[in-house]
């Protein structure tokens, strides 16, 4: 089977959007928006006031101020002192931070999920797991230079937003937090105080919502400002997912093309989609949106590709499950097996998150 693999994601896409959402408003507080919130539904703003009091409604969607790409920001918004937060993952940078970054991570609660009466077991948890884990994830980060590239790639994400930000007459600071890793959001929320920030826009910089990603995050950040009397009347914006963009669209069906032209029988190639799994239960018990977003997704880049002409056959699967419960299926792993069984020769690897 010849086999390549897009080895670049289209992570900056956003900065290329047809529009840009500064106010928008909802009732929907943030540990239930994997529960209620819609796939289609992609932009909510909060207004925080001591326990993240929302206002207005999710329908309000007409109280969204938005600029087209040409288009100069009026100088009444221009005027605030804007900060825009990107919340990411992390990564090691070291092969000494692989073991106690994975702590960081099986120590989240929305990614190991245990019954109210085991939680105290978390942290104890999270030392066997990531200890266990470390030396083979360590191998891993070897081979790719001793370290995660996350925050290199965030921190050059955050400059070209500024940037582009820049050229609509909008002077924003832009800050990175990152959920395992440092710097983590704690340091960003600090650094937002001393800048006297008037608003706040929050950037998950995953495209689309789940649990386990966006929600972890946004958790975290609620946890740290829900005490602080700086939040309190501090309008704050969170942009819950951004899949459905037309930046991110069309530059994931660039990529795709561009890598199709690389084989020499570009229409019989099979694209397959690997996105990162999340437990079923999340989907099915937590009403995790996950799974129809991404599914949305993968739609829409392969509308986009039809759009062009290009009809190659696609396929999704799900990597990365973690111990003996359910993940989304179908798994990554058994899909490439079925399909060197059924005789497909050409394989375009796309990973998508």
């Amino acid at each position: 089977m010849l086999f390549r693999s897009c080895g670049k994601t289209a992570s900056t896409s956003f900065t290329g959007s047809t529009k840009h959402e500064l106010s928008l408003h909802g009732n929907v507080k943030p540990l239930q928006l994997a529960a209620n919130g819609s796939s289609r539904l992609a932009y909510r703003s909060l207004v925080l006031k001591n326990q993240w009091n929302l206002s207005a409604s999710s329908s309000s969607a007409n109280a969204v101020t938005t600029f087209d790409d040409d288009e100069v920001v009026p100088s009444s918004v221009s005027d605030e002192k804007i900060g825009v937060l990107l919340l990411n993952l992390g990564g090691p940078e070291t092969l000494d931070d692989v073991q106690p970054f994975l702590f960081n991570l099986f120590a989240d609660p929305d990614i190991i999920r245990l019954p109210r009466l085991f939680r105290f077991l978390q942290r104890p948890l999270a030392k066997l797991i990531s200890t266990f884990r470390a030396p083979k994830s360590k191998e891993g980060y070897a081979s790719i230079g001793g370290g995660s590239p996350l925050r290199k790639i965030t921190d050059e994400q955050a400059n070209a937003l500024k940037i582009a930000l820049e050229k609509k007459n909008l002077n924003a600071n832009i800050y990175v937090g990152m959920r395992y890793w440092y710097p983590f959001t704690e340091e960003a929320i600090d650094q937002i105080k001393k800048d006297k920030i008037t608003k706040l826009v929050v950037l998950p910089l995953y495209p689309q919502y789940s649990i386990s990603t966006s929600g972890s995050s946004i958790r975290v950040l609620q946890d740290i400002v829900k005490e602080d009397s700086y939040f309190s009347g501090l309008p704050i914006s969170i942009i819950e997912s951004w899949y459905q963009r037309d930046g991110y669209v069309k530059s994931m069906a660039d990529l795709i093309e561009k890598e199709l032209s690389a084989f020499s029988n570009p229409e019989e190639v099979m694209i397959f989609f690997s996105a990162h799994g999340v437990p079923l239960t999340y989907v099915e018990d937590a009403g995790d949106p996950y799974r129809d977003q991404m599914e949305d997704c993968i739609a829409l880049i392969m509308g986009e590709l039809r759009s062009r002409g290009i009809l190659n056959s696609y396929t999704l699967a799900y990597q990365s499950r973690v111990g003996p419960v359910q993940w989304l299926k179908p798994y990554t792993d058994e899909v490439l097996v079925e399909l060197g069984q059924k005789g497909v020769k050409s394989l375009l690897a796309v990973p998508v998150r």
